[in-house]
């Protein structure tokens, strides 16, 4: 189970999300959507433990995730990177622990597992919690799966086949309202 409470983000002054608060369970696939620029990847990010919040929290089992904690943490987390997304500096940002299992860009970035197309369920059943920021539609089935037999799912999306077959969906929206 991951959890965050009351947490606030603001980046370059712009608040993306305040006094959030959420659940993402066991057996479960909760859906993180919203429109472009409204924080899914941010959120992402501090989940991870690779970005830090302005206020509030995040815990995993109940246990709070800090940066001293985090690279334990994502340990327990199978990595899903935004294909479009601009890969982090490592020199700037300490991905200790980090697992990407699927990233067709860049395979070099992350010296960790690393799954090319074909989509390979394992190195992901292998973690309690699989976080996946926009993944391909075509990975619907392996991550609903996963929630099904017991893992922690965490997606970002826009995709209605998500939205529709997630157990909880949240949309950011506004920049500073969340909607259950």
């Amino acid at each position: 189970m991951l959890e965050l409470k009351d947490a606030t983000l603001t980046i370059n002054g712009r608040r993306l999300f305040a006094n959030l608060s959420l659940m993402a369970q066991d057996g479960q696939m909760t859906c993180i959507t919203g429109g472009a620029g409204s924080g899914k990847t941010a959120l992402v990010e501090v989940m991870l433990g690779l970005l830090p919040l302005d206020e509030g929290m995040v815990s995993v089992d109940g246990e709070l995730l800090t940066p001293l904690s985090a690279p334990t943490f994502r340990r327990m987390m199978a990595y899903v990177p935004q294909q479009q997304k601009v890969e982090l500096n490592p020199k700037e940002v300490d991905t200790t622990g980090l697992e990407t299992v699927w990233s067709p860009f860049n395979r070099q970035r992350y010296k960790l597992t690393v799954i090319d197309e074909l989509l390979d369920i394992e190195p992901m059943a292998s973690k309690p919690i699989v976080i996946a920021d926009d993944p391909e539609p075509k990975m619907l089935s392996m991550l609903k799966s996963l929630a099904t037999g017991g893992h922690t799912v965490i997606v970002t999306s826009t995709h209605e086949e998500y939205i529709r077959q997630s157990d909880k969906t949240i949309t950011l929206e506004n920049h500073d309202t969340v909607n259950y």
